[in-house]
């Protein structure tokens, strides 16, 4: 009896064991004078009890607030197509990268390949990891879906859903386009940000004037990871709940805030920026120095940092307005037709 006890609470948070062990004690007892009625307990009877209990790893997870899963069963199906939608996006992102790889420099097309390889098998795993880590989260924080929460508990009519305003509801394809963007952000940003800028084709020439300075842009990479799993996360939480209600909208705006603060914080470095861009332009013959186009391209670079963040800036704030003024009116009018009625 006392080895099965061990066994049930040894599986339990350890606050929880010296509590459940008394409790089991008695429990047992009780169940031994129920079949004994008061007579002497053999072994047969304990063997009895403890067989009527159960495994001793299912009666813990009784006794836990909450079964342990990394990914439950309510969240595995949208699990597997988000972590689906990733992977065909990063084998789309790098093999586009390769391509252009493989055209600018073609005598270099065997390396190229072997680096594909090798980026299809790291940023696979990574991406698995983003998925996996997400949905746990999600898991772990305990979100679920009203029909989630129900289903818990004996069905009944009055847990039928309400039919939602059509006007909530969030269109499949909308989080699937925004987990291949962000995939495809995170990739050419991984693998082939020296590839951002102007690629110039001239007759046995081809070059890349970068945007970027690729050194000092790869102490950003976890950064660009971090980025890319919070949009898989929004988007994922987008694909679970189907519509908008507060908590996804909440949830939607403050990962965009967010959003915005990490790339505010990578733009703003000036050394992540390449320092010879205009330069080097010069330098093919693509600028003259002196002319319009080189004073204007001077103004713009000069300024470069500043208005991609004033676009990122609008863009994020145009989203989130959007979502708010979308939403907001429909619930409102819910309610207001909830207390009328």
């Amino acid at each position: 009896m006392q080895r099965y006890i061990y066994a049930v609470t040894q599986k339990l948070p350890e606050g929880q064991r010296e509590e459940i062990r008394l409790e089991l004690e008695g429990l047992i007892e009780d169940m031994l004078d129920e079949r004994t009625q008061g007579g002497p307990v053999t072994d047969g009877d304990i063997e009895a009890v403890l067989r009527e209990l159960g495994s001793p790893h299912k009666l813990a997870d009784q006794y836990r607030a909450r079964p342990r899963y990394l990914i439950g069963p309510g969240f595995f199906d949208a699990y597997i197509s988000v972590l689906r939608i990733v992977l065909i996006s990063i084998g789309i992102g790098l093999s586009a990268s390769f391509a252009v790889e493989a055209l600018i420099t073609p005598a270099e097309t065997l390396q190229h390949f072997i680096s594909y390889i090798v980026s299809i098998i790291t940023i696979g795993v990574q991406g698995f990891a983003w998925v996996t880590v997400t949905f746990a989260i999600i898991e772990y924080a305990g979100v679920k879906p009203e029909d989630l929460n129900k289903s818990k508990r004996e069905w009944s009519l009055a847990d039928l859903p309400e039919i939602p305003d059509r006007r909530l509801l969030i269109k499949r394809g909308e989080p699937i386009v925004g987990i291949i963007f962000s995939v495809l952000f995170a990739v050419l940003f991984t693998f082939s940000v020296e590839l951002i800028g102007v690629i110039v084709f001239r007759e046995n020439f081809r070059e890349v004037v970068p945007i970027f300075n690729v050194e000092n842009f790869a102490r950003y990479l976890p950064l660009i990871w971090g980025l890319t799993a919070l949009s898989i996360l929004k988007e994922s939480v987008k694909i679970i709940f189907g519509k908008w209600t507060r908590g996804v909208v909440l949830s939607h705006v403050a990962l965009n805030a967010l959003t915005f603060i990490l790339l505010v914080i990578m733009f703003k470095d000036s050394e992540v920026w390449n320092p010879y861009f205009v330069d080097q332009l010069v330098q093919l013959n693509i600028l003259t120095p002196g002319s319009e186009a080189f004073e204007w391209v001077q103004t713009i670079w000069g300024g470069g940092q500043h208005w991609l963040i004033s676009i990122v800036a609008i863009v994020t704030a145009i989203d989130i307005v959007s979502v708010c003024l979308k939403v907001y009116p429909i619930h409102k009018g819910a309610m207001g037709n909830v207390k009328n009625h």
